[in-house]
Parts: structure tokens; C-alpha cells; sequence
């Protein structure tokens, strides 16, 4: 039997010894793409060995060459040929770099990275991301920490790889501050059919918000992935789906494009049925665009003409490149040196790169979140709206807040005054979004069995506090973002965005049966009924209340439509009201 450290008669390390002297690496580049707009990125270096008879694990490879101490003679041959065809790289795209974090704080790797060596390959620091790959003690050294400042100084950007695996985790994260944080494969394999890998990817999302953080999802793999992760938010991605490693700078074939602009459509669809809030793109305005070979000079006395500009957006070809303030255009040129400094560099070399941008899908309420979730000194800027991956204009946070509070406004208005509850209008909103959707739901109505004849003989407000009691009891029951609405009277609705609702229902009926009997006399729960007149103005004895509850999910039949739904349930809530005592039947 060959051993794992000999291929034939020779070891491993004899063959690392030959790729090292030979040179034998070649580099590949694998697309990092925006799951905005199916744009390239950047792209991640990989290494292969380039000589057929001394393949081995790349993987490998890398662990025996830092065993045998020749981690940095690897490093920098692997560096070295993926620089060599950084020249033929587009400037507005970027280049990812692996790097052995127990070495990334070394000199001679330092000296590597100046100015002057990059200017040699065509490239400058901001082409420049570091992806940290050794997820060991180093990411705690102070030295290590000090190292990555001094690089972030420089404009160079930081990526913590793997995250979701192993040991790298919020930690490494906290003490980096990396521009860009990448999810593990592991965790994007099968995002479409793992609740819990969703609910993790949605929590770092919404922390690469807060943070101003990048996220990328590695090792897509399947189109159904890549819907769940733009429909998530997540800013980037990579995977064999998207583009494999190549010898070349290769952009992506224009079907992923489409792909990705097919995921769009389908989000932007059901934000238009599901959300009570607009999308974006109704709210954008042109705005005030730059080109990037623009002189900061010209646009300040353009500026000093037109007085209702306050900030500006730097295009290209339609390709939103950066953005700038007035206030930054004149700190940047005031001061006593300042124009003369300043005033003949191009806006390209001054404007802001991380600017806010978001796709005119977005509904405002989630665009205002994000914005109010920005660093202070960004706080009131305007975002940037895009459209396709191309510019579309501006919107500014006065008028995504002035378009909130009206929705809110009339969410109010549509709400139950007694339990607050969304009523009718909303209510049709979330169930039409659920049958156009492509996803597993479960609608549910409750029925309070012999509610009138409790209103007639306790009177209206005891009535109201069965209501209310109800109402809480839905709300306590929900656990998984269940949308609970009051259609009116004693008529309540639940949906789950899961096909399994009997579960909740149960609970939501042991816990009305055991707590509604504190709203009755104590006479009439001893004889299990009270006197009270029907419809018709007859007296007769009637039960404690229980609920009728009868559900649809599409578990068994697709709906197309709102009429076949309401006719379905409408037929099963006549069933279950003929049922005695408490009744659950879901279809």
C-alpha cells in the first residue's frame, strides 16, 4: 500500500522540493461577482502546479510546505505568478491574494506590497484583498493586528475567509475589522432547503450592514442557492454555478447575468404583492452625476453656480463608481493649500468608494433600516439606486422616512382599535403574496364558538376581553414569524410560512380552553354552560366558548389564484363551525 507522503518512490517533500525549484505554479482566477447585478467583482488567485507528473493535493501541498519550513518560499511563488497577469486586469476590478496570516506581519512580505513593486504589475493597493486563510492563534497577536492596520492605512482590503467553519469566527471578526467577511460553502450548500443555514446567513447580513461589512457566499453551486442568497441580500458571490478558476480574467457567461437579474425580477414581484411599503425605485431622482475624469477644480466652481447640489455621483458608462459630498469636495479644497493641492486631481482619486447603494427592488422600510444603520458621518447622505447594476438615481433618507410614516399612517388606519392587529387590507396583501410566492405557507382562521351568545349575556366589554385574550394567545403561541391578523369580530387569521400548521394551532386551542374560563362566572363553568338566546331569540344553553379553526396550506394543492383559495376556505370554515367543541382541520 503507497503511503500518503510518497507518490512512487519518492516522498512528498522531494516533490514539493522540484515544484519549488522548477517554479512549477501557475495561477487560475475565479470570479467574485455582485449578486446585485452579475457584475465582476474581483477575483480570487488560486494556485495549480503547471507539471502534470508532481501533482498533488493543493491543500496539501501548503500544510507540507509549512511543516518543512518552506511556507514562504510557496507564498511568494504563488504571489509572484499571480501578479505577473494582474496587468491585463481591469482597474475597477479587484484581486483577491490568500496569505498565510503567520507571515502576512512579515518584512520581506511588507516590501512585496509597496507602492513602487505594485506600479511594476500595473496595480495599485486599492486593486489589492488580502484574504486571511489560517484561522490559528495569529489573528490574536498583537503584532498581526498592528500588521493588518498598517495595510487597511495603505488602502490595501482585508477579507476573513471560511467563516462558518472551523474556529474562524465573530472573534477574528471583532478584532480585524476586515472589509469583506466570506461564507463557508458549508454553510451556502443547500441554503435553499435548511431553514437554520438561512437563518444564520440572514443574521450575518443584516451584522454586514451594521458593520459596513461585505459579505461573499463561497461555493454556490446550484441556481436555487444562489435565488435564496439575493433574495437574503447577500453583496457577493462565488462558485462553480457562477464561473470555475481560469488562466484568464474571464467575465461570466451572459446567462448567470440573467440569472441573477431573473432572481431580482422574482424578488422585486413579490415585494410589489407582499410589502405594504413601495420599492425604492419609486422614490429615486435623477441626481447630479460626475464622470470619474472629471477635475475636482471644474466641479467645485460648477458647484458654486448651482447651490441646490449637496452631493454628487460618480458614473461611468451607466456603472455607479463612487460618490462625494459638497461638504467633502470643499473640505478637501478649503484651507489655504487646499485648491492648489487638490484642484487638478481627478474626482475619481478623491470620491468615496463605499458609498451606500441599493438595488430599486428594496422596499423603503428595509432601505431606511439600512441607512439608519450607517456610521455616523453617512448618517443623512443620500443612497444610491440602482437599477440592473446601473445607475438610476438618488433617494434621500427625508424622503424614505416621509414615505414610512405614511405607510405607517395607513397601516394605522387598517389596524383593529381593539387588538391593534392588522386588519383587511394588509391581511389580502400577505395572503396574495403567499400564493404567488414560490414557498410553503399555511393560512389559518379562528372562530370563537358561541362568542354572541358570551357578548349577549356578559355584556360587550367582557366580550371585548375574550377578543383580547385571544389575540395575545396567538401572539404567544407564534414562534417563528408567524403574520397574525384581526379580520373583525371574533374572526382572526394566522399564517405560517411553513406547510406544517397543526402544531401551533393545537397550542393556540389548549391555551384559549385552559384561560377563557377566567372570563365566566363561576356558576356557569360548574354546569359547563351558560343561558343566553340565539339568532332567532330563543333561550337555550350554551357551551363555554372553544375555537373552530380551519387551514389551507399548499402542501397538497399549488393555488394560482385568490378566488379558488377563498372559495376553499371558505367551504372548510363552514365544516369546522358545524363541529362541536373544539375543531382543527387544515387542508
Amino acid at each position: 500500500m503507497q503511503n500518503s507522503e510518497t507518490v512512487g518512490d519518492r516522498s512528498n517533500s522531494d516533490i514539493l522540493e522540484e515544484i519549488l525549484k522548477g517554479e512549477y505554479i501557475k495561477p487560475v482566477y475565479q470570479p467574485v461577482v455582485s449578486l446585485s447585478n452579475g457584475q465582476v467583482y474581483g477575483y480570487e488567485a488560486l494556485s495549480r502546479i503547471s507539471k502534470q507528473e508532481l501533482q498533488m493535493n493543493i491543500e496539501q501541498m501548503f500544510r507540507l510546505a509549512d511543516k518543512d519550513g518552506k511556507a514562504w518560499e510557496l507564498e511568494k511563488l504563488c504571489r509572484a505568478r499571480a501578479l505577473e497577469n494582474a496587468a491585463r486586469l481591469s482597474a475597477d476590478k479587484k484581486l483577491f491574494l490568500n496569505v498565510n496570516s503567520n507571515i502576512l506581519y512579515d518584512h520581506q512580505f511588507r516590501t512585496g506590497f509597496t507602492r513602487e513593486h505594485l506600479r511594476e504589475y500595473g496595480l495599485d493597493a486599492n486593486s489589492i484583498i488580502f484574504e486571511i486563510t489560517e484561522r490559528v492563534a495569529a489573528l490574536d497577536s498583537s503584532a498581526f493586528l498592528c500588521s493588518i492596520d498598517h495595510y487597511k492605512k495603505q488602502s490595501y482590503g482585508i477579507a476573513i475567509d471560511d467563516v462558518g467553519a472551523g474556529y474562524s469566527g465573530l472573534n477574528n471578526i471583532a478584532s480585524v475589522k476586515p472589509n469583506l467577511i466570506k461564507l463557508d460553502m458549508s454553510l451556502v450548500r443547500d441554503i435553499d432547503k435548511d431553514e437554520i443555514k438561512r437563518l444564520l446567513c440572514k443574521a450575518m447580513v443584516d451584522f454586514g450592514k451594521s458593520a459596513g461589512i461585505q459579505l461573499i457566499a463561497e461555493g454556490i453551486e446550484t441556481e436555487e442557492e444562489l435565488s435564496v442568497l439575493v433574495k437574503l441580500g447577500v453583496d457577493l458571490g462565488q462558485g462553480y454555478f457562477l464561473g470555475i478558476p481560469q488562466e484568464s480574467f474571464s467575465p461570466i457567461v451572459p446567462e448567470k447575468v440573467e440569472t441573477i437579474k431573473r432572481c431580482h425580477a422574482k424578488q422585486y414581484n413579490e415585494n410589489l404583492i407582499s410589502s405594504v411599503y413601495p420599492i425604492v425605485g419609486h422614490l429615486a431622482r435623477p441626481g447630479y452625476i460626475v464622470s470619474p475624469d472629471e477635475k475636482l477644480g471644474s466641479i467645485y466652481e460648477t458647484l458654486k453656480l448651482n447651490l441646490s447640489v449637496t452631493e454628487f455621483s460618480v458614473v461611468r458608462d451607466d456603472i455607479t463608481m463612487g460618490f462625494m459630498t459638497r461638504t467633502d469636495l470643499n473640505e478637501l479644497l478649503g484651507g489655504r493649500y487646499g485648491y492648489g493641492l487638490h484642484s487638478k486631481k481627478t474626482v475619481q482619486q478623491a470620491m468615496k468608494p463605499d458609498f451606500s447603494r441599493v438595488n430599486y427592488t428594496m422596499t423603503v422600510d428595509t432601505v431606511s433600516r439600512l441607512a439608519m444603520q450607517r456610521p455616523f458621518e453617512q448618517l443623512y447622505n443620500p443612497i444610491v439606486v440602482e437599477k440592473d447594476g446601473k445607475y438610476l438615481g438618488i433617494v434621500t433618507v427625508k424622503n424614505l422616512l416621509d414615505a414610512c410614516t405614511k405607510v405607517e399612517v395607513d397601516i394605522a388606519r387598517h389596524s383593529n382599535p381593539l387588538t391593534g392587529l392588522p386588519g383587511n387590507l394588509v391581511i389580502e396583501k400577505e395572503i396574495q403574496s403567499r400564493i404567488f410566492a414560490d414557498a410553503p405557507y399555511c393560512v389559518t382562521y379562528y372562530d370563537i364558538d358561541n362568542f354572541k351568545a358570551y357578548n349577549d349575556a356578559y355584556g360587550f366589554e367582557n366580550g371585548d376581553k375574550m377578543l383580547m385574550l385571544l389575540a395575545k394567545i396567538l401572539k404567544t403561541c407564534a414562534a417563528q414569524g408567524e403574520f397574525i391578523g384581526h379580520i373583525g369580530g371574533d374572526d382572526f387569521i394566522v399564517i405560517c410560512d411553513y406547510h406544517e400548521g397543526e402544531g401551533y394551532c393545537e397550542s393556540v386551542v389548549e391555551r384559549f380552553s385552559r384561560e377563557v374560563t377566567s372570563l365566566y362566572r363561576d356558576e356557569d363553568i360548574r354546569n359547563g354552560y351558560i343561558i343566553s338566546k340565539n339568532r332567532n331569540g330563543v333561550t337555550e344553553n350554551f357551551p363555554i366558548a372553544g375555537l373552530s379553526v380551519a387551514g389551507i396550506s399548499n402542501r397538497a394543492r399549488d393555488y394560482k389564484n385568490i378566488g379558488d383559495f377563498s372559495q376553499d376556505i371558505a367551504q372548510l370554515k363552514k365544516k369546522c363551525k358545524k363541529q362541536p367543541g373544539n375543531y382543527i382541520e387544515i387542508l
